[in-house]
């Protein structure tokens, strides 16, 4: 869903510009992913990711390394 500026008319996504932008996988997807990065202890490995998401190795690498990136941004 797009939504428009008033003033200049440039359409974007409320995911625009954030670590979920160009991804098609649910929020959900991606809070339980923040969810398990963030509680575990000790460093949580994309493969063990990749085992409680359901998704394949590819893309809990990829959620991995966008979110420590960003958490490395702040």
């Amino acid at each position: 869903m797009y939504y428009p500026c008033r003033g200049c008319h440039h359409q974007s996504t409320l995911t625009s510009g954030t670590v979920f932008a160009a991804s098609k996988l649910p929020l959900t997807t991606w809070f339980l992913a923040l969810h398990l990065l963030t509680a575990s202890k000790t460093n949580l490995l994309a493969l063990e990711l990749m085992r409680h998401l359901g998704v394949c190795y590819r893309t809990a690498w990829t959620l991995r390394h966008r979110i420590m990136q960003a958490m490395a941004e702040r």
